[in-house]
């Protein structure tokens, strides 16, 4: 086992024996204070449940990470100094979610997207002042708009998709695995180290969230394990833009597109379909694929299984096949999986229009032998 490999394990097992132990002490800080998510309307949990499990994987990635560094001297260069725009956004990520958690039920959606908005400009803000003094190009700046469009893309559908317990974590345990693998064979250990301990952290806090629930993860948490996810796999898609390549490097996103396939194609399928209906966007409702397994038939627990089973499979094609295919045959992996993605998400929903018109029709028979 070579060092880099060493302390991917050492940071793992550390976010991970942290999560354990914290994750716990922040769900009884949380009822102790009433910061808790109450049932009722589209909210399918049957008791009041605490939010701060966000806060346990905060603090058990923080305690991961200072063991890397503390274990990485001597032995290699991490340059953690250059994390710190990365680590400042996340910071700011998790405390605008914290404060959407205190104040669940008055803050709106707008304070909060500018507070998204305000945690990526901390990673863009020398970009955007070497534009200024430069004049820039159009295709820098719209390098740069891409760019915000990416992590605010990322954050909130990771923040969609925590509508179920486990659902999200595992999700993002997959992700942040798939790129630890991808990451350690492309050479950017500093990176791929960071996603080591959010899956250590994430495990530990799984057990507390799955399948039955004694904390959410909250918004806190959703949206730092957001933050990190856009910029892991930001840095997963090196080569995108390149100006050297036909399609500008569009293919390199494959990848790490793959990788997050079930809650980005989940949070375009539900802003697509409150479009539709003339809804806002913003607006939380129980059309999410998720549900929607639920309402055809199966247990929570088994609706987040084969949620989960369908992100391993989309992962694994991003991990092991899209790599090594040139640019076009990226494309046609990627069209696909989308086929897939889509015959998936009809499937569902015929299933669910066949169990609902059997309820109702079950229901009906009831009363006209009552």
């Amino acid at each position: 086992m070579g060092d880099i490999q060493r302390l991917a394990l050492q940071g793992l097992g550390v976010a991970f024996t942290t999560a354990l132990v914290v994750v716990p002490l922040c769900a009884l800080l949380a009822n102790r204070l009433g910061v808790v998510d109450k049932p009722g309307g589209r909210k399918r949990h049957t008791r009041v449940t605490p939010l701060l499990g966000g806060v346990g994987v905060f603090v058990a990635v923080t305690a991961g990470w200072m063991a890397v560094v503390t274990q990485a001297e001597g032995v290699f260069d991490l340059d953690p100094g250059a994390l710190r725009p990365i680590f400042t956004a996340a910071a700011i990520m998790f405390l605008v979610g914290l404060v959407d958690d205190v104040f669940k039920d008055s803050m709106a959606f707008q304070p909060k997207l500018l507070g998204q908005i305000a945690g990526v400009m901390v990673i863009m803000w020398p970009h955007l002042v070497a534009l200024v003094e430069t004049g820039g190009s159009v295709g820098g700046w719209g390098y740069q708009l891409f760019f915000l469009c990416w992590y605010l893309t990322v954050v909130n559908s990771l923040n969609f998709s925590d509508n179920m317990n486990g659902l999200m974590s595992g999700l993002s345990v997959i992700a942040f695995a798939a790129a630890v693998v991808y990451l350690g064979n492309e050479g950017s250990e500093r990176t791929m180290l960071v996603a080591a301990t959010l899956v250590g952290a994430l495990i530990g806090f799984l057990p507390f969230n799955f399948p039955r629930s004694i904390v959410f993860l909250g918004d806190a948490g959703s949206m730092f394990v957001g933050l990190c996810m856009a910029w892991i796999m930001w840095e997963l898609s090196e080569g995108f833009m390149a100006a050297d390549q036909v399609d500008l490097g569009a293919s390199e996103l494959a990848p790490a597109v793959l990788i997050m396939g079930v809650p980005l194609f989940d949070a375009a399928f539900v802003v697509i379909m409150r479009a539709v209906e003339g809804r806002p966007v913003y607006l939380g409702d129980d059309q999410h694929l998720s549900h929607r397994l639920v309402r055809g038939g199966f247990s929570p627990a088994e609706a987040v299984v084969v949620l989960w089973g369908l992100g391993l499979f989309l992962a694994g094609v991003g991990t092991f096949v899209v790599p090594f295919a040139e640019p076009a045959y990226r494309y046609l992996l990627f069209a696909a999986a989308f086929l897939v993605m889509t015959v998936f998400t009809l499937w569902v929903m015929g299933n669910e229009r066949r169990h609902l018109a059997a309820a109702r029709a079950k229901g009906n028979a009831g009363k006209g032998n009552a």
